[in-house]
């Protein structure tokens, strides 16, 4: 297999730190593929079946869990034999290392059954998501954010989800990220509530990441198009170079990556999802056996 800059810096990392994966959809060829393709490289892959004699520990643990102890006993019992429950419970009771699922199971199932076991950092109040996006030829990289999970961020959760996203980027390309928080509205070309709602959240993230070069409100070709960044915004930071774009909402986001997927030609790893206490990611269900080896990697890499 031929691998660009980034699956290269990804494999090398992951690879040492012997990480243990499961991807619970086993039965989608796709999912088979990618397995093969993990293990042949010398990732560890592990199967829900081989765990079955941890079922009582497992379910011993949930009983703490607000929400399962609620639950009528034929209702725990289904819930215990759900297999993307269970691999969920391989990873937060440390038999794996991490999960990546949804090529088959919608994202909001996923999202639950990664809420309700795996649970949310202390640090974190949100779980929100990102996508990293690959140029045809490797030499550049977009994160983009939040394109699966909160589909009308209010202004701490646009700070939040840019400070997660700028995160991961630095880790996946290796490059200090430079985030841009986009608007119909380049720094005041427009007045809308939406447009204050962004600028509320440069403000929150200019208080809680000053270290992190950032701008906004800005429109996407003044975030990225360094010609035209020097005509509408000449004393931006940025200088139309940002590589992380926090979209205003889920709705922009999500059509943003699929548009730069499909017709630009771009990749896209993801949605990566951001926030949990273990590394769980999604899939889309469009995805391909190499969208599933990617994702499976990155989750190796953050053990």
């Amino acid at each position: 297999m031929h691998f660009n800059k980034y699956q290269e810096r990804v494999i090398e990392t992951g690879l040492k730190k012997s990480a243990k994966l499961v991807l619970p959809e086993s039965s989608d060829p796709r999912v088979s593929l990618a397995k093969r393709e993990l293990i042949d490289l010398g990732y560890e892959l592990l199967e829900p079946q081989d765990f079955q004699g941890r079922k009582d520990q497992y379910r011993k643990n949930l009983e703490q869990e607000h929400f399962f102890s609620k639950l009528s006993d034929e209702s725990k019992k289904k819930f215990m034999e759900d297999t993307l429950n269970f691999s969920m419970m391989m990873v937060s009771n440390g038999d794996a290392d991490g999960l990546v699922a949804g090529a088959v199971t919608p994202t909001g199932d996923v999202l639950r059954a990664a809420i309700r076991i795996v649970g949310i950092k202390a640090e974190s109040k949100w779980v929100s998501s990102s996508f990293f996006m690959i140029s045809p030829s490797a030499d550049k990289a977009y994160t983009f954010a939040d394109c699966a999970v909160i589909p009308e961020p209010t202004s701490d959760q646009l700070a939040s989800i840019a400070g997660e996203s700028a995160v991961f980027h630095r880790l996946l390309s290796g490059e200090e990220p430079r985030v841009a928080f986009l608007s119909f509205s380049t720094k005041g070309s427009a007045s809308h509530r939406r447009v204050t709602h962004v600028r509320h959240a440069v403000k929150t993230f200019s208080e809680t990441h000053p270290d992190i070069l950032h701008d906004g409100e800005l429109q996407v070709d003044s975030a990225i198009v360094p010609a035209v960044a020097s005509h509408k915004v000449n004393d931006s930071p940025l200088q139309g170079n940002a590589s992380v774009l926090i979209f205003p909402t889920l709705d922009a986001g999500n059509i943003a990556y699929k548009i730069t997927e499909r017709l630009a030609g771009y990749t896209a790893w993801g949605p990566l999802l951001q926030g949990l206490n273990k590394p769980v990611h999604d899939l889309s269900r469009g995805c391909s056996s190499s969208d599933i080896f990617n994702v499976a990697t990155i989750a190796a890499m953050q053990k």
